[in-house]
C-alpha cells in the first residue's frame, strides 16, 4: 500500500533538518514598505492527524483543503503521516513543503508552509515530543483528527489535545465513532458537519424568527429529521439545534418536555432527491412546517402553515466551500 507521506507534496528530508531549512529558507533582505514580509506572518498552528486507515486520495484531499484554509488564515501546518513501519525504533521521515500563492491583484500574496512528518502510531510519546519542536511558540493550536481510532484517541494522544484550543474532525468520515471518548473539554471539540449545516440553520432560523415563539410553540407534537445516508450527522447536528431553539419558546417548560423530538433515515430513495427533511408536527392539522433540502441541486424549500399566513418558498443554498466549513468549525461553530 503506497505511503500517506509519499503521496503529499514536499521536499524529502531528514527531520531534524527541516526547521533550519525553514528557517533559511525565506532568508531576504529586512523588509521595506515596498517589499513587507508579512506575507509569511502565522496566526495559528495546524495540526492535521491522518490515521492508518487514511486512503492517499483522502490524505491529499485534506491536505489541499488544509492549504486553501491557510491561503484565509496563515498558519504553520503540521501534517502527521502515519505508517506500519518507519525504518526502526524512534525513527521519523520529514518532508517540508513551501508555495506561495498570488491574490487577484498580484500584490497580495500568500506564502504557506507545511511540515510533515512520517511515524509509527506505536510512537505516540516521541511523536508528541517531536511536533512540539515544530510548533511556531506563543501561538494557539488547532488538532484536526482524520481516521485515528478513537481508542488511540483516548489512550495516546491526550498530552496531544489537552492544550489546543480546538479539536476537529468529520463526522461524515468518522461517523458517531469519537462521541463515546470523555473530552476533557468536549466544548473545545466540533464536528466539521455542524460546521456544513450552517446554510440550512440560516435558512431556517431566518425564516422561523418571523414568527411569535407562542405560535410555534402552541401545539407542537413533534419534531423529526430524516436524512439520506450521507448526512445522518448532519441530521443530528439539526436536530439538537432545533431541540435547543423550540425549548425557549415555550412559556411552561413541562410543556416543552412533551415534545418527541426524533431522527430517522429517510425512506428508499424514489425520484426524490432529498438528502434532509425536518417536520414539526402539531395537534391541530391547519399547523405545519416542512423543511427539504436538495443538495445536489443546490436547493431547499419552505412549506409552513400558521394562524398568521401560509408560505410556500423555494430556496438556494449555497454549500459553503470546504475551507470555510474548516474556518467555521475552528473559529465559529
Amino acid at each position: 500500500m503506497a505511503r500517506l507521506i509519499d503521496q503529499l507534496p514536499g521536499v524529502a528530508m531528514p527531520v531534524e533538518e527541516v526547521t533550519e531549512t525553514l528557517r533559511h529558507m525565506w532568508d531576504t533582505p529586512a523588509p521595506t514598505e515596498d517589499h513587507p514580509l508579512d506575507f509569511r506572518a502565522s496566526q495559528m498552528n495546524l495540526i492535521l492527524h491522518f490515521g492508518l486507515r487514511t486512503t492517499p486520495d483522502e490524505a491529499t484531499t485534506e491536505f489541499d483543503r488544509a492549504i486553501a484554509f491557510a491561503q484565509t488564515y496563515p498558519c504553520r501546518l503540521i501534517v502527521l503521516c502515519p505508517a506500519e513501519e518507519t525504518g526502526g525504533p524512534h525513527a521519523f521521515e520529514g518532508k517540508l513543503f513551501s508555495q506561495c500563492y498570488l491574490g487577484r491583484h498580484l500584490r497580495e500574496t500568500c506564502c504557506c508552509e507545511a511540515l510533515i512528518l512520517g511515524y509509527s502510531p506505536e510512537e505516540s510519546d516521541f511523536l508528541e515530543s517531536q511536533v512540539s519542536i515544530w510548533l511556531e511558540p506563543d501561538l494557539p493550536t488547532y488538532h484536526w483528527l482524520h481516521r485515528v481510532p478513537p481508542e488511540r484517541v483516548e489512550q495516546s494522544y491526550e498530552g496531544f489535545l489537552k492544550d489546543c484550543r480546538r479539536i476537529i474532525y468529520d463526522g461524515a468520515v468518522e461517523g458517531d465513532a469519537y462521541d463515546p471518548i470523555p473530552w476533557p473539554d468536549p466544548d473545545r471539540v466540533r464536528d466539521l458537519s455542524l460546521a456544513r449545516s450552517l446554510p440550512l440553520r440560516q435558512h431556517i432560523g431566518q425564516f422561523l424568527s418571523g414568527f411569535p415563539p407562542a405560535e410555534l410553540a402552541e401545539g407542537l407534537r413533534s419534531l423529526k429529521v430524516e436524512h439520506d445516508k450521507a448526512h445522518h450527522r448532519m441530521a443530528g447536528h439539526l436536530l439538537a439545534w432545533q431541540r435547543s431553539a423550540i425549548k425557549k419558546c415555550f412559556a411552561d417548560p413541562l410543556e416543552a418536555k412533551k415534545v418527541e423530538f426524533s431522527v430517522n433515515p429517510l425512506p428508499e430513495a424514489g425520484e426524490e432527491t432529498e438528502a434532509i427533511r425536518i417536520e414539526f408536527s402539531y395537534t391541530k392539522r391547519a399547523k405545519t412546517f416542512v423543511f427539504a433540502y436538495q443538495p445536489e441541486d443546490k436547493a431547499g424549500s419552505i412549506r409552513a402553515k400558521y394562524p398568521s399566513g401560509a408560505y410556500d418558498h423555494s430556496l438556494h443554498i449555497e454549500p459553503l466551500p470546504e475551507a470555510t466549513v474548516l474556518a467555521e468549525a475552528l473559529f465559529f461553530a
